[in-house]
């Protein structure tokens, strides 16, 4: 017990000496930065390097004097013309400091020279996106038990969820090639009135609700209205880019469930039924749609907030047989029309940028 309560003991003691040691050696590099932006100005240039490398090296800066004394350590290469360390010091500077940026009104022209040979923008953006998305349906032929003419129902939408990850890269500052993988929740419902016979009597009052699942891949061509460099141009420190795209999505059904009830008009009446319209052979699986969309990417600091409304139109019919002899048909009074369905949906999401600084130019 003794012996490891010595242990803890030295291993508390170690820990904080590193920890005094660090923040010490912090504290010295500050100086060391303020003199060298003194040499520099007085041109004493071979002296910047020995003040500051093995700071930047030992990131014993804060992120923003670890770019001033990047840009010091940069522009005295330049001047001494030795152009690799440049080269290295620039991409350590980018890797380092993804969001850093140039200054096209008072940087030297040399450092701007420089930094245009090197990759500086993101090679893709990936994220997340989550919203809220209706289903509207659309019947292509009508189906009943009794007389089709007569038995038009209605149907009408309800608010699901949708939600997935999204991956993107930009190609000419304006055009953007957008994918993304999600999971979507859907439901609506579908009310009919069966006539029992030409005189008008009620029989059954058919109330039912089919919720939906799926799976969904997306590619999408965005074109940006506006574009960042743009922007910046016009002194505009807040970014928002407004895009518009097309697109196709193929969706993959893996539930469909059918929730019943009825009403009749002597007083009986059924609920409760639960069925699996896909296992019963009712409903195909997939469900390809063309999508247009439009929406906001607002730039933060290190990503950039996608706002979006998507409307998707679907193509097929989405029935594959209308009736059964089980109790959808002869207890519920159902048939499956012909249908196919349109969404619209509404998402926020976070777009991540993926950097990977690299000289492109010799």
């Amino acid at each position: 017990m003794k012996r490891e309560t010595k242990i803890l003991k030295f291993l508390t003691l170690v820990f904080f000496i590193t920890l005094i040691s660090t923040k010490s050696f912090s504290q010295s590099c500050t100086p060391n930065l303020r003199e060298a932006r003194v040499r520099f100005d007085e041109g004493k240039i071979h002296d910047v390097a020995g003040l500051i490398k093995e700071c930047i090296e030992k990131k014993s800066f804060n992120n923003e004097e670890l770019t001033e004394a990047y840009r010091l350590l940069i522009l005295s290469y330049i001047y001494l013309d030795e152009t690799e360390k440049a080269d290295e010091a620039m991409l350590g500077l980018l890797r380092d400091n993804h969001a850093y940026e140039i200054n096209e009104t008072a940087d030297p022209t040399e450092l701007i020279n420089l930094y245009r040979t090197f990759r500086t923008k993101p090679i893709f953006f990936w994220g997340f996106k989550l919203g809220a998305a209706t289903t509207f349906v659309n019947v292509i032929k009508n189906y009943g038990l009794n007389d089709a003419n007569s038995t038009f129902g209605e149907y009408s939408n309800t608010v699901g969820i949708e939600g997935g990850l999204m991956f993107e890269k930009i190609f000419f500052n304006r055009i953007a090639a957008h994918a993304d993988l999600s999971y979507n929740n859907n439901s609506f419902t579908y009310e009919n009135n069966y006539l029992n016979e030409p005189d008008g009597n009620a029989l059954i009052e058919h109330l039912s609700t089919e919720t939906q699942t799926s799976l969904g891949f997306s590619l999408m061509g965005q074109y940006l209205i506006k574009t960042e460099s743009q922007l910046k141009k016009k002194g505009q420190q807040k970014i928002r880019l407004p895009y518009v795209g097309i697109g196709a999505t193929l969706k993959y059904i893996t539930s469909s469930d059918l929730a019943a009830e009825t009403d009749r008009d002597n007083g009986g009446g059924a609920d409760g039924a639960a069925e699996d319209l896909i296992g019963e052979g009712f409903r195909k699986q997939l469900n390809p749609t063309i999508d247009i969309e439009a929406g906001y990417k607002l730039k933060s600091k290190l990503s950039f907030i996608n706002l979006s409304v998507r409307y998707s139109y679907g193509l097929l019919n989405l029935t594959d047989k209308h009736y059964d002899n089980g109790r959808l048909s002869t207890f519920y009074g159902w048939a499956a029309n012909d249908i196919s369905t349109h969404f619209v949906t509404i998402s926020a999401g976070i777009l991540i940028p993926k950097y990977s600084p690299k000289k492109l130019i010799k």
